[in-house]
C-alpha cells in the first residue's frame, strides 16, 4: 500500500524521514510545513509537487495526509501529534516523543482515543553497535544484567552558536530551548528501554551549565537510575565538550551492558578468559543520515500496514520523558523521585 505523508518540519529529520518513505516506494510526500524558509525550500526543491502552507492545520485538512511525520522543534511535538490524530492521520514522531509528562500522557490518550499509531522515532535503537548489544544482552550472552550505561557525548557549538554551520535558532530559545537531556539523552535512556524489561522505580540526577555559552539551559547532566528488578543504569550527557564526539566516552557511546558473565562494550562481548567476540553487523541499512531511519520509517510503514506490532509505540515513548522529567525534580529538590510509568 501506499501511503500520503505530510512533513512537519523539513530540517535533517524530516528529509531524512522522507527520503526512506519515498525511496521504499511505499509513500509519497505531499505537504510540506514549516516556518522557516529555508527549511521549506530545500524540501520543495526534492518535492516539487508537495502543497506548502504556513498553517498546519488547514493543511492537515486540505491534503487529508494518511501520515504526518512532526520533526520540528521539541516543545512542539504533543499538539502537532495530537493534532494529526484528531484528523485522522498516522503519526511518525521524532525524539523526544514529548518534553513533558502531561504531553505525553496527552499524546497516549488522543493514540487510545482515535486508535490511530504514534510511532516514537528513537532511532539509535536501530543502529550497529548498539542495536546487536541490546539483542545479545536480551538474549543471555552476559547472563544477569547488573548496570547498563550509555552516553550523549556531543559538542554542539555548531548547532548552538550563530556563527556555526548547523545553527539551529530554535535549540537556543530562550523561551523553548532544546533540553539537551530530553534531546540527545533520550538516545541512551531508549536503549535502556530497549534492552531492560523492567521498570525504572528510582531516578537521581545532577545537572550543571558551565560549558556552552550560548546554550540557556543545563548542558550537563548525570542521572542515575534504578531498575525494578535491581538493575542500576547510569546516563552521562554533555552537549558543551570542546571537539569530542559521541562513542569516544567511557561507556562505547550510547550503550554498554554489565552482566555476570560476560560485558558488552563498543560492539564487542567480554567475558573472562575467552577470546573476544566483535558482533557482527546487522544493521548496514540502517544508518540514514547518521541515524537509524533506514529501519525505523520501514518499521513505522509495517507497522501501519499491520505487518508488525509499533516497536515504539506511545507509551514506550513517554517511559523517556517520564525518566527524564523525573531527573529534572531530582536537580531541583535534590531528592530521589519514582518516574510516573506507563
Amino acid at each position: 500500500m501506499s501511503y500520503s505523508i505530510l512533513l512537519s518540519g523539513c530540517g535533517g529529520a524530516g528529509r531524512h524521514v522522507a527520503k526512506v518513505a519515498t525511496s521504499s516506494g511505499r509513500a509519497e510526500v505531499v505537504g510540506l510545513f514549516d516556518p522557516n524558509v529555508d527549511q521549506i525550500d530545500k524540501a520543495r526543491a526534492l518535492y516539487p509537487d508537495a502543497a506548502t502552507g504556513d498553517d498546519l492545520q488547514t493543511l492537515i485538512e486540505t491534503l487529508s495526509p494518511d501520515i504526518v511525520a512532526v520533526a520540528g522543534p521539541d516543545h512542539l511535538h504533543a499538539d502537532q501529534t495530537i493534532l494529526a490524530l484528531e484528523r485522522g492521520c498516522h503519526v511518525l514522531v521524532e525524539k523526544p516523543m514529548a518534553t513533558t509528562v502531561a504531553d505525553a500522557k496527552r499524546m497516549v490518550e488522543a493514540a487510545d482515543r482515535t486508535g490511530l499509531e504514534i510511532m516514537a522515532d528513537h532511532t539509535v535503537r536501530y543502529m550497529y553497535p548498539w542495536h546487536e548489544m541490546s539483542i545479545a544482552a536480551r538474549t543471555g550472552e552476559i547472563g544477569e544484567i547488573f548496570f547498563i550505561q550509555g552516553d550523549y557525548i556531543h559538542d554542539m557549538w555548531s548547532h548552538y552558536s550563530p556563527e556555526g554551520k548547523n545553527h539551529t535558532p530554535w535549540r537556543i530559545d530562550t523561551v523553548n530551548p532544546q533540553n539537551i537531556l530530553l534531546g540527545g539523552g533520550c538516545h541512551p535512556i531508549d536503549t535502556f528501554l530497549a534492552t531492560v524489561d523492567s521498570p525504572v522505580v528510582e531516578v537521581f540526577a545532577y545537572g550543571s551549565k558551565k560549558s556552552a555559552p550560548d546554550f540557556p539551559s543545563d548542558d550537563c547532566y548525570i542521572v542515575m537510575l534504578k531498575f525494578e528488578n535491581g538493575i542500576l543504569g547510569k546516563v552521562y550527557v554533555t552537549s558543551g565538550c570542546s571537539g569530542e564526539g559521541m562513542g569516544e566516552g567511557a561507556g562505547g557511546g550510547f550503550l554498554a551492558v554489565y552482566g555476570t558473565e560476560g560485558t558488552l562494550w563498543k560492539g564487542q562481548l567480554y567475558r573472562r578468559g575467552e577470546k573476544t567476540v566483535t558482533l557482527a553487523n546487522t544493521s548496514e541499512d540502517a544508518s540514514v543520515g547518521g541515524h537509524g531511519w533506514g529501519k525505523s520509517v520501514i518499521d513505522f510503514l509495517d507497522t501501519i500496514d499491520g505487518k508488525i506490532p509499533n516497536p515504539i509505540p506511545s507509551r514506550i515513548g513517554a517511559r523517556t520523558v517520564a525518566i527524564c522529567e523525573a531527573a529534572f525534580k531530582a536537580i531541583e529538590t535534590g531528592q530521589p523521585q519514582t518516574p510516573e510509568w506507563f
